[in-house]
């Protein structure tokens, strides 16, 4: 096997955004993505991070929080808690006086008050797929044993 000749084309700075499906942890990786085409016109990406070549982020990812291996990747920017929120907005509360000691007036509030924390929110707990079999089995069991019961009621009176 030779040696084949690539020919860089561009590079750029990437970040992507990995959540845990076990524990929801969120996180943020950089990447420096070479796009290479090799000298057979075959188009070639490299993913390096600390210019180490790595596994793309979709791949062979774990949670550093509890070592669990089914991360997922979002695009970049695509990821709602992840992406800037926009800056709270102050809205005016209606004083019964003016500074003039006169009508009623207009006093701009900020949108967070000191010593008031806004919720953090909580991860989603998923449903294992064994649970949710069991579920349809139950399901179908109670419906099946209804149907007989009422068969049987109404076929005896």
């Amino acid at each position: 096997m030779g040696v084949v000749l690539v020919h860089e084309e561009f590079s750029a700075h990437e970040t992507w955004p990995l959540g845990c499906a076990r524990c929801g942890h969120l996180w943020q990786e950089e990447y420096l993505v070479r796009h290479l085409t090799d000298g057979h016109g075959h188009d070639v990406v490299l993913w390096l991070r600390s210019g180490v070549m790595v596994q793309p982020p979709w791949s062979g990812a774990s949670c550093p929080a509890c070592g669990h291996d089914g991360v997922r990747a979002f695009p970049p920017s695509a990821h709602p808690r992840v992406t800037a929120a926009p800056p709270p907005v102050a809205f005016p509360t209606v004083s019964p006086v003016t500074s003039s000691g006169t009508g009623l007036g207009l006093t701009p509030v900020p949108a967070t008050e000191p010593g008031l924390s806004a919720a953090k929110p909580r991860p989603r707990r998923r449903v294992s797929q064994p649970a949710l079999l069991y579920a349809l089995l139950a399901i179908a069991f109670v419906l099946f044993t209804s149907f007989e019961v009422f068969e049987y009621v109404v076929t005896h009176h």
